[in-house]
């Protein structure tokens, strides 16, 4: 969020407790007036009003995009062996290609888990040392 993005919000968040004050000493002043406390109801504000989510559309074989691997591909996934020091992901980001190297495989498998529209793993790979392939775990082609 930009800095005046959040200096608007923040004014809009001000106004809108000084308007929740205001309404407070309105029920005092009444409660004052009748002298007990008057039972006011709580009006509905609209954010009390929940949103729908709406589903994130998955590409599909026929739109040419890759899928998520299945849950036999994602437990293809294994910690590492021997002289493999890291995992190395490959995924695409809104249109971005990013290769991260990461050890923990239980973060790998969230990762995998999340993907959607705009996040697709095309790659995993464990490496060594010398960041050098070790094992292809997961490959696009594979899916």
């Amino acid at each position: 969020m930009r800095a005046d993005q959040q200096i608007h919000i923040n004014g809009l968040l001000l106004q809108r407790e000084e308007l929740f004050v205001r309404v407070h000493d309105l029920e005092t002043a009444a409660a004052a007036i009748l002298g007990e406390p008057y039972p006011f109801t709580r009006p509905a504000l609209p954010s009390d009003s929940k949103l729908k989510r709406k589903p994130t559309p998955r590409p599909s074989e026929r739109s040419g995009g890759f899928q998520p691997p299945s849950a036999a591909a994602r437990e293809s996934l294994r910690r590492l062996e021997g002289r493999e020091t890291a995992y190395r992901v490959t995924y695409r980001r809104f249109g971005q290609v990013v290769t991260e190297d990461h050890d923990d495989l239980d973060a790998l498998r969230t990762l995998l888990a999340s993907q959607g529209a705009h996040l697709t793993v095309t790659r995993v790979e464990t490496i060594d040392l010398g960041a050098r392939t070790k094992a292809v775990l997961l490959s696009e082609t594979q899916g």
